[in-house]
């Protein structure tokens, strides 16, 4: 009996053994999360690239916080110190963009090219490659645009074995020199495809055509930016001060205009339909907007914005922004905008329209990346400079009426255009109907708080942020910011790279290179060649 007790322990160990080998076999395989994958369809990623990058420019701090209220179309109504001018690390808008959702356009475009070289889904990784550098080009505009010359040609080396760490910054010029050529490549690539490459893009659905229409629209926008504002125009001063005129700004790149009328009648955005945006399902994918806004009371509609639309009986206004409360319940609804940059730190809510609930308080609500009614806006600009006014008047109206639609506003054209701080040609001169183009666009754009900060800097309209000094103003006497400041980092991380970009650009690197210094353009980026007026009075609030 014995013999068998010891036999039986021999085949136990025999057993745990071959066990334990048969468990060490698929070990790694077992071990491995398939929740944490180390590759992933290139489409997968973009996915990810559009929610990362859209939420940042169209619903975070840059947005609601600096660059919505610094373009007067919204203001801070507690936590004021953005509102005026006074900033804080900008290293997560600088850097943020570099480290997630261009990171990741890189591994999208090298995985469609080696996919396209292996001939894998060649249509569709074509469609999806031009797409990313269509998205590519996007967000280095929003960088660009901010703060000048930037790390591009070296930048996103950080995977590679031995890459560049420290990147050099390129010129503005050269940046935007290359957006043009990489969003012509987007084009042809585009003209080949016609399968859609995939659900996983959530701005279009993977529609080669639509990306087309967008890639072109959006080299429309970069083509304007640089194509100059060739009037003289004089600002009516708040107050005592003299009115101030300021000349013509030329254009950063001679061939715009050409390379403009080359796209007109082609493949852009021609309806609402075309408009790039991003619609949100809800829960727990919400508007960003809504997101951050709606537990809490940090911004208001401003006082320009409310102003503007009031004396034109806009019906965007109740769309826009909330009656007061206080006059809700006096059953006769006002709409009071907030003044930007005042020194009272908080506001009296009851006196104040919050914004609109279609803007701010809709998880739902879409945001948008570039739509049809900017692209008629960008076209009578276009239009003026050439000298066709007839083309001009009616991309103009077309603007307008493409805005009133896609904000869902009652609009009478008839009512409307007749109003003389409206109707084209009651305007008196080129310059008043170069301010009419403007200001309607940054009307318009509410709520894309980026492109209205370029809008404003570019034109010098609308014509009141330029008149007065805000009454709580961080930098005094300075007037309307030009630039957003480097991110620290760079300062401590890349500060041989970034001192020779500043130089390079003749930054004065008194006040974080915010500003101008009077009688200079001396911090403007490189498509901004306008001066404007730098107000010496404060206007009074509007309680």
């Amino acid at each position: 009996m014995r013999y068998i007790k010891k036999y039986s322990k021999v085949i136990l160990v025999l057993a745990l053994v071959f066990n334990i080998g048969s468990c060490t076999k698929d070990f790694e395989e077992m071990n491995t999360s398939p929740n944490s994958p180390t590759d992933v369809p290139a489409v997968n990623i973009f996915t990810h690239v559009i929610t990362s990058s859209v939420n940042h420019e169209l619903g975070g701090w840059i947005q609601h916080t600096y660059l919505g209220c610094w373009s007067q179309q919204w203001c801070k109504v507690q936590y004021v110190d953005e509102d005026k001018y006074q900033t804080r690390d900008m290293t997560g808008d600088m850097e943020g963009s570099y480290t997630d959702p261009l990171l990741d356009l890189q591994l999208i475009i090298n995985k469609t090219t080696e996919d396209i070289a292996d001939d894998k889904s060649v249509e569709s990784n074509t469609a999806l490659l031009a797409a990313a550098k269509i998205m590519r080009v996007w967000i280095f505009s929003h960088l660009t645009d901010l703060f000048g010359d930037i790390p591009y040609s070296g930048a996103l080396q950080g995977l590679v074995k031995d890459g560049v760490i420290k990147s050099v910054y390129d010129s503005q010029e050269s940046i935007y020199t290359d957006f043009f050529s990489e969003l012509d490549e987007a084009n042809t690539l585009l003209g080949s495809a016609v399968i859609n490459f995939g659900a996983g893009d959530l701005i279009f659905g993977g529609d080669p055509a639509s990306w087309r229409k967008f890639g072109n629209s959006l080299k429309l926008r970069l083509l304007n930016r640089c194509a100059g504002t060739p009037w003289t125009f004089t600002y009516d001063m708040v107050g005592t001060q003299a009115d101030v005129t300021i000349g013509a700004g030329a254009a950063a790149f001679s061939g715009a205009d050409a390379a403009i009328a080359s796209l007109l009648g082609g493949n852009i955005m021609s309806s609402g339909a075309d408009d790039a945006k991003l619609v949100y399902p809800g829960l727990p994918y919400r508007n960003p907007i809504f997101n951050t806004l709606y537990s809490r009371t940090d911004q208001a509609i401003s006082q320009t914005m409310v102003e503007y639309l009031k004396v034109r009986n806009d019906p965007r206004l109740p769309i826009y922004a909330q009656p007061t409360p206080s006059s809700v319940t006096a059953g006769t609804p006002d709409w009071v905008g907030e003044q930007n940059g005042r020194a009272h730190a908080a506001s009296d809510f009851s006196a104040i329209s919050l914004l609109g609930t279609a803007v701010a308080y809709d998880e739902h609500a879409p945001v948008f990346l570039l739509t049809y009614d900017e692209v008629e806006f960008i076209k009578a600009e276009h239009y003026m400079r050439v000298g066709n006014d007839a083309a001009a008047k009616t991309a103009y109206e077309a603007g307008i009426a493409a805005s009133m639609a896609r904000w869902g506003a009652t609009y009478d054209p008839v009512t409307y255009l007749a109003q003389a701080n409206v109707d084209w040609d009651q305007a008196a001169d080129d310059a008043a109907k170069y301010q009419l183009i403007c200001e309607q666009r940054w009307a318009g754009i509410f709520g894309q708080g980026v492109q209205a900060f370029n809008l404003v800097r570019r034109t010098g309209f609308p014509e009141r942020v330029f008149e007065y000094e805000l009454t709580g103003a961080y930098y005094p006497d300075m007037g309307f910011p030009v630039r957003i400041r480097y991110s620290l980092n760079e300062e401590i991380y890349n500060a041989v790279n970034l001192a020779a970009a500043q130089t390079a650009q003749g930054l004065n690197l008194l006040n974080e290179t915010m500003f101008n210094t009077a009688g200079t353009k001396s911090n403007q980026v490189w498509w901004n060649t306008r001066e404007h007026p730098i107000p010496t009075e404060i206007d009074t609030p509007a309680y």
